[in-house]
């Protein structure tokens, strides 16, 4: 006869424990997100971009704070910074650019001792003219020798399209700089010329006048004081901005007029204009990848028109960041803004660009990606990295590849799209072979380090090794603005801009995982990983050193992980013998 058990009170409190405990376990073993692979490699045609996609682009009227007077105070922080960049770009200069609207607005002194000289005490600040001279070119060139190699673009102003200083500019800059000159900008933001009072007189300032003053600028440039600087081809536009559309500026017969001397299209923007203090979108904005793809699809006809054209030239973003005038307090100085910097720039790489420059200014501006100390141009003093920069190093150490790169978003749980997802990845590809050397993935929730699982799917893992490295961009919130740390190094508190290990709980060390047959790697949120698959890039500098100089040993307890494909499953399994173990103790 079979014995009946009843339960009593605190027997079947325990039975819902076990319940929610199994609950818990299934949960955890189902809640990893998948990097499935692509159904098929990017097209031999797609776009290809290399380890310096991301350049850097300085306001004139405050060069010498980055660039020092003379060629003997180049600020040692800035070398460091660039080379920092240089040593990630796989054999390719770093990208500068020279401009911003006071490029627009200044006057070239070719025998002006003084690098800058400020000729208006009252102009706008996000405007202000100066007076240059050679001298600039002679520093700009020490920078590039300095730092292993630096390409240029340099503005020209098209404001008054017959002045001689244009053509004196363009001689003078290529004579200085020769092979570091990557490009002249012939114009900044045309379509704003009228708003801005720029075309007194005209009610509308159309495509068509502004192929009528390139035609008078290209004459000019073909008999300058040094020659024919038209001839090199490398002129760039139509640099706009904001009221006028790509497309109609292609197709109206201005590529067409002037492709044999043109060497990029080139395009500036910003997610939100803050020129008047009103800001459209707040920090949450930022962190939703499907933003930054509609961001990106800002000039996607344009691209397309060009695309498709036989006068087909590489495009360039260059000037962007978080905010136009200077960035948003609390939102441009925040984590969300490394995130963000990252998450942009490969999107931007998808969809067709081949580079693309972060705008900085004076010191104090928010959106900066690094800072001069409170003195003179080019004067003593300790610097202060900015959480923008931090987001450069991460897209140029996943974009290592000697043959390029082609990137593809891979829409992980349709982040594309839904505003609402926390998660978001890209694998790139080589630039020619159909392998995928590194995923870049994001975890963008805020949720104070806490980790997630992802898993990697087989076919990522090549098979010359089945080990991966697993390097972290991280910090406590999307809020913090110091302690940041890209593979276990940071800038928090120093001032001579050379990283040191990072002691803050948020660091994450590289993670060396054996990933045969797939694997589990945690990110914490909010944060990203660059995983590179067969091998880490090796750096003049590498990331994950030691302040002294020594890599970390990939096989130390410290930074080696060989069971994180089964750590989803211990953990539930913990939790569910745990609950066993409590229901035979009391029974």
């Amino acid at each position: 006869m079979a014995r009946l058990f009843a339960f009593s009170r605190p027997s079947a409190a325990l039975v819902r424990l076990l319940c929610l405990a199994s609950s818990l376990y299934t949960q955890s073993a189902l809640a990893a997100v998948a990097i499935s692979s692509p159904s098929s490699p990017p097209s031999a045609g797609a776009n290809v971009v290399y380890s310096n996609f991301l350049g850097i682009s300085l306001e004139l009227s405050f060069i010498n704070y980055y660039f020092g007077n003379s060629t003997d105070q180049i600020p040692r922080p800035v070398v460091k910074y660039l080379s920092t960049l240089q040593a990630r770009a796989s054999g390719q200069p770093v990208r500068l650019r020279l401009g911003g609207n006071s490029m627009d607005s200044s006057t070239y002194v070719p025998d002006q001792q003084e690098i800058i000289q400020f000729t208006d005490p009252n102009a706008n600040s996000n405007d202000q003219p100066v007076n240059y001279g050679a001298q600039l070119f002679e520093v700009m060139k020490g920078v590039s020798s300095a730092v292993g190699g630096a390409q240029y673009l340099i503005g020209l102003s098209l404001r008054t399209p017959n002045s001689s200083n244009i053509a004196l500019l363009a001689g003078d800059a290529s004579k200085h700089l020769g092979d570091d000159l990557d490009a002249l900008l012939l114009g900044n933001e045309p379509d704003l010329y009228a708003s801005h009072g720029n075309r007194p007189g005209m009610k509308n300032y159309t495509e068509y006048d502004y192929i009528g003053d390139y035609w008078t600028v290209f004459g000019n440039l073909q008999e300058t004081p040094d020659g024919d600087i038209l001839s090199q081809n490398k002129i760039a536009g139509p640099t706009i901005c904001c009221f006028w559309d790509l497309a109609p500026v292609l197709q109206s017969g201005w590529l067409d007029d002037f492709a044999s001397h043109l060497k990029y299209i080139t395009l500036q923007h910003y997610p939100q204009n803050n020129c008047f203090g009103k800001t459209q979108f707040g920090i949450d904005y930022y962190t939703a990848h499907a933003n930054a793809v509609g961001l990106a699809q800002w000039q996607q006809h344009g691209l397309e028109v060009l695309a498709s054209s036989n006068n087909h030239k590489p495009v360039l973003m260059d000037e962007f960041n978080t905010a136009s005038c200077g960035g948003i307090p609390g939102i441009s100085d925040t984590f969300a803004a490394s995130l963000w910097t990252a998450d942009y720039s490969l999107q931007m790489a998808a969809v067709g660009y081949a580079g693309a420059y972060l705008h900085t200014r004076e010191r104090g501006v928010t959106y900066n990606l690094f800072d001069p100390p409170a003195a003179v141009a080019g004067g003593p003093g300790a610097w202060t990295t900015n959480p923008s920069f931090y987001g450069m190093l991460p897209v140029a150490e996943a974009l290592q590849s000697a043959n390029g790169s082609r990137v593809v978003d891979l829409n992980i749980q349709n982040s594309k799209t839904d505003t609402k997802q926390t998660v978001a990845g890209y694998a790139i590809f080589d630039g020619s072979a159909p392998d995928v050397h590194s995923l870049v993935i994001f975890n963008f929730a805020n949720a104070s380090g806490a980790t997630e699982d992802y898993t990697i799917d087989a076919s990522y893992i090549p098979a010359s090794g089945s080990e991966i490295t697993v390097r972290y961009l991280a910090a406590p919130s999307i809020n913090e603005k110091t302690n940041i740390a890209w593979g276990g190094k940071t800038y928090a508190g120093v001032g001579d801009g050379v990283w040191v290990d990072a002691s803050f709980p948020s660091s994450v060390p590289d993670k060396n995982v054996s990933c045969a047959g797939g694997c589990t790697v945690q990110i914490p949120g909010p944060g990203l990983a660059v995983v590179f698959l067969g091998g880490t890039p090796d750096f003049t500098t590498p990331a994950n050193s030691t302040s002294s100089g020594t890599p970390l040993q990939s096989g130390s307890p410290s930074n080696r992980d060989n069971s994180s494909a089964l750590r989803t499953s211990a953990a539930g399994a913990g939790l569910l013998s745990a609950s066993v173990l409590a229901l035979l103790a009391i029974l």
